[in-house]
C-alpha cells in the first residue's frame, strides 16, 4: 500500500500485534530509487524481523537487481508486486 504502509506504520502494526509487515511498493527501476520517497521507502533500521518489502517490474533482470539490493539492505522477504486491483 504505496503511500500507507511507511516504516512509522510498520513499527506501529507489529507494536499492535501483527505479524508481518510490509514495506511500500518500490519500482524495480532502482534508476529510481534516489529520490525522497524511494529512500524513505528503503529504510528498515530498528525493524524487527521478518523484514519484508514489496517490488513492481516488467524486466526480470531488472527485477532481480533490486532484489538484491533490497536484501543487502535488509530485506528477508521480496515480494513481487503481479498487479494491483486498485
Amino acid at each position: 500500500m504505496a503511500g500507507v504502509t511507511d516504516q512509522p506504520f510498520r513499527l506501529l502494526c507489529r507494536r499492535l500485534g501483527a505479524g508481518l509487515v510490509v514495506a511500500e511498493m518500490l519500482t524495480s527501476d532502482t534508476r529510481l530509487w534516489n529520490s525522497r520517497k524511494s529512500q524513505l521507502r528503503l529504510i528498515h533500521a530498528d525493524e524487527p524481523e521478518p523484514r519484508s518489502v514489496q517490488i513492481a517490474g516488467t524486466e526480470p533482470d531488472q527485477m532481480a537487481q533490486a532484489a538484491q539490493l533490497c536484501v543487502e539492505r535488509g530485506a528477508q522477504i521480496v515480494d513481487i508486486n503481479m498487479g494491483c486491483p486498485a
